[in-house]
């Protein structure tokens, strides 16, 4: 039976990474090869053999989680509010001259807001962290004539779909 897998979630589980670590190294001292334990726990063969060696250098204590999540993030919760919240008006009301936001553009808004530069990627991450995704404008001729477009599909089509049976 294999172990449950971690939550999918931007934040792991901690415990959960601790624990299977803990029972790769139990499996080893029962005798189990590395790839069967890699498969039996839906890990890589290399994952098992870093904690095997991990072990034998520190001990358990080695696989036993460090308790930090990471570097603190430079945007506080008000912050990421305030630039969902600006996104969301769109950038001609921010004073831009297109209603199409760049990642340069919210980069900038970011540091006005936060005060923290952020390259494209990074800023990438906080647009979808907050719910965003890549949206491709509607390009239109600025010619189209929506009524001559409706009364072709209307009265002329039909006549044509008929002629190609």
């Amino acid at each position: 039976m294999k172990q449950r897998k971690p939550p999918l979630s931007q934040e792991r589980d901690r415990k959960f990474l601790e624990q299977r670590r803990l029972k790769a190294i139990k499996l080893k001292k029962k005798g189990w090869s590395q790839y069967k334990i890699a498969n039996h726990l839906g890990v890589s063969f290399e994952a098992v053999s870093n904690w095997v060696e991990l072990y034998k250098e520190s001990g358990l204590k080695g696989l036993k989680s460090k308790g930090h999540p990471g570097p603190q993030s430079q945007l506080t919760a008000a912050e990421r509010k305030k630039l969902k919240a600006a996104i969301l008006k769109g950038p001609k009301a921010l004073g831009h001259t297109t209603g199409i936001w760049t990642l340069e553009r919210i980069a900038s808004l970011i540091e006005d807001i936060g005060g923290a530069k952020f390259k494209t990627t990074q800023t990438w991450r906080i647009v979808t962290s907050l719910g965003f995704s890549c949206q491709k404008p509607i390009t239109r001729a600025k010619e189209r004539n929506e009524a001559a477009i409706k009364n072709w599909k209307l009265n002329e089509f039909p006549g044509l779909k008929k002629m190609g049976r």
